[in-house]
This record gives structure tokens, sequence and C-alpha cells, in this order.
């Protein structure tokens, strides 16, 4: 398991880092094997006497994602772990389904060529001559991300995914059809999935 750990304004530790890989190692219950974990530690500007930690892991084709807070940064790891523990429990019977549906994909996924998505990052200037009635002094910011591969997985994983990093929507290879679908939350519980036509 590969540990990296950022901090703002101080200084990451080894009794930290070795903290935190053994809380990760608790993981081990749903996944045999963590890959990577990345925790970004912050001293919360509003309230000075709490500490947080934002915890990604990378594990078995998932990204979880959780963040905690403490009266220093172990205790804010082991709120941020608890809290990954509680999100894996409530999916438990989905996530034993998808070690198996992984297996079975590991040998199609090593075969997919690279997906590279290439966007614009748009600045609000670039909008001036657009006519006033479109409310260009709106336009929110256009950020670039560079996607190098998109694991397959099916629909209900996806939803799953979109949940385990508190995002509202997802995108993903249909791994039943082999097409870019997206899914994302609308309203209440509401879920929405986007695929091609006829995908």
């Amino acid at each position: 398991m590969q540990v990296t750990m950022t901090g703002v304004h101080m200084a990451t530790g080894e009794a930290l880092k070795a903290h935190t890989e053994a809380k990760m190692q608790e993981l081990k219950h749903y996944f045999e094997h963590v890959m990577d974990v990345h925790v970004a530690f912050v001293k919360e500007v509003h309230h000075h006497h709490l500490h947080g930690a934002e915890v990604t892991v990378h594990v078995s084709g998932l990204t979880l994602r959780a963040e905690g807070q403490g009266i220093d940064f172990y205790a804010a790891i082991d709120d941020a772990q608890g809290k990954l523990l509680r999100q894996l429990e409530k999916y438990k019977g989905r996530l034993g389904k998808h070690r198996e549906r992984r297996r079975k994909l590991k040998e199609k996924e090593r075969s997919l060529p690279p997906l590279a998505m290439l966007e614009a990052e748009v600045e609000e200037e670039h909008l001036e001559a657009v006519p006033a009635d479109m409310f260009a002094e709106f336009a929110p910011k256009i950020a670039k991300k560079e996607v190098s591969r998109v694991a397959p997985m099916t629909v209900d994983e996806a939803v799953m995914q979109m949940d385990l990093l508190h995002k509202p929507a997802f995108m993903f290879l249909n791994a039943q059809t082999g097409a870019m679908n997206m899914v994302y939350r609308e309203g209440g519980n509401m879920v929405r999935w986007v695929a091609p036509k006829g995908g």
C-alpha cells in the first residue's frame, strides 16, 4: 500500500503516516489489496481547535473518499476511516458482486485502448461577444481535466462509485455495452442514467 500525505502549513511525520497505514489496513475486511491512499491534512481556518483529513483511497477498481475532523490529525484520520467503513458496510452486498465482476473483467480491461478526453478551459472574458441576454457574466469557469482510462463497470457499480466519491455525477464505461455512460443525481433520491441511443 502506497500512502501519500500532504499538509497545509504543517509537517507530516512518519508516526502519522504509520497511524494512517494501520487505519487503512482495516479496509482489508472489504478488499484484499488497498492500492494507494492519499491524505490531505488541513487546519480548519474557522475552527482553530479542529484538524481535518481528506482521505482518497484507490482499491479494486473503485475510489473511496471521506473527510474527517478531530482535535488533532490522528483523530481526524480516525474519523475519516470510520466514515469509510460505514460507507463500505452500507454497500457490503454490492461490493461482493463488484469483486466477482472485476475478476471476470480484468482481462477485458487490459485489452482496452486508453481513452483520451480533450477538454478546453473557458474563461469569462472569452464570452464578451455573447449577447447580454445570455447572462454571460454568470458563466462558470470550466477547468481542464484529462482522463487516461475509464474503468468498465455496471450501472449499479457506477451509482455506488458516485456515492462513495460524494459526487453529483459520474462518467463510466458500460461493461455490458462498451459505450460511455453517465449517472447523476437530480432532486432528492432520483438517479438518472444517460446512455447513447441504442446503447
